[in-house]
Formats: structure tokens, C-alpha cells, sequence
């Protein structure tokens, strides 16, 4: 039995609407939520895949995503499982020898792309779970809400973060930064 007129109007009205929120939400999250999942995942081919297809996924869910307080958990969380299926997909299809990796990127982090290189490389060298909870913290995420997401204790969030400076602040200075300065740079000795 079709709708009436009005039902028609209103049910469109609605879609029209959600489908602005959505393209907002899109907008808003995209950048940050690939930024947290690089810092697990270092192909960003697929996490860029993984994104497109939880978006594609929260945009049939959106309706009742959109009522949660941080839908951008809901796209977080759906989109680390399928990087994780994809992960599990490549690891049984083959191995591969540490000799055939390609080297980490090196060099001076003279702007802010280089630095963000430089940075998405040490956070490689830590932990998946340090540098998930370190980036997701630089995208905004209050302790609680991170523990929230990933389903763990704010003291173990705040744990992980804490050993995640520390080792980067390491890194750092293993490479020859400290502070704002590099070291043996031209300004001479402070």
C-alpha cells in the first residue's frame, strides 16, 4: 500500500536532512579518524579502503548512529575491524621477509608534512594499542571516551599515553631532537 502525500514529503524531508548530517559528519571526522588508524595501521591504502567502507556502512546506519554521543567511536571501531579482517586476509595469503620490507622513511623534519612522516614512523616503532591511544588523544578523544572506544580502563588509557611519550620522547632524541631544537643544529649551544 504506497504512502500517502504527506507521509512521502516527510520521509524525504528526513533523508534530505540526514543526508546533510551526514556529509557534515564526513567532513568534520575523515582526517582525524585516518590519522588514528594510520598510527595502528601503516598501508595507507588500506586504511583509506577501510574508511570508505565504514562510511559507506555508517551512512546505512546513520539513522541510528547519529544519536550516539561520538559516532566517530562507531566509525573508529568498524573500521580497525575490517583493517584487522584485511591484515588477516594478507597474513594468510603470504609472508613476507623482513629483508624485502621497504626501509622507514628518514630525513629533517624541516615542515609539517616531514614531521608528520617522521612522527607516523616512531609511532610505528611502539605498540599498536600505545600509538592508537597517542593519536587518538592529538584528534581531541578525552580519556574517557578513548576508553570507552576501545573498551578499556581510563587508567590503562592514561598508562598507554604516558608510555607512549616517554618512548617517543626516546625516539626523538635518539634522532637527534630535543625540545624545539635539533641537536648540532646551526643556532650553537643554548
Amino acid at each position: 500500500m504506497p504512502e500517502p502525500p504527506d507521509a512521502e514529503a516527510e520521509a524525504a524531508c528526513r533523508k534530505a536532512e540526514h543526508d546533510r548530517e551526514f556529509a557534515a559528519f564526513v567532513e568534520d571526522s575523515y582526517h582525524r579518524v585516518e590519522q588514528i588508524l594510520l598510527a595502528r595501521c601503516w598501508d595507507r591504502e588500506v586504511v583509506q579502503d577501510a574508511l570508505n567502507d565504514a562510511y559507506l556502512h555508517g551512512r546505512v546506519q546513520w539513522p541510528k548512529i547519529r544519536s550516539y554521543a561520538k559516532p566517530i567511536g562507531w566509525l573508529i571501531i568498524t573500521a580497525r575491524n575490517k583493517i584487522r579482517k584485511e591484515q588477516q586476509r594478507r597474513q594468510r595469503e603470504a609472508t613476507v621477509a623482513p629483508e624485502d620490507l621497504p626501509p622507514a622513511p628518514a630525513g629533517d623534519a624541516a615542515d609539517s608534512w616531514e614531521a608528520e612522516e617522521l612522527l607516523r614512523t616512531w609511532l610505528h616503532q611502539l605498540p599498536s594499542r600505545h600509538a592508537e591511544v597517542f593519536q587518538m588523544e592529538r584528534a581531541g578523544f578525552s580519556n574517557h571516551e578513548i576508553a570507552h572506544v576501545l573498551g578499556l580502563a581510563e587508567s590503562s588509557i592514561r598508562a598507554y599515553k604516558l608510555a607512549a611519550k616517554r618512548r617517543l620522547r626516546e625516539l626523538a632524541q635518539e634522532a637527534g631532537y630535543d625540545g624545539r631544537r635539533r641537536l648540532g643544529g646551526s643556532r650553537g649551544s643554548r
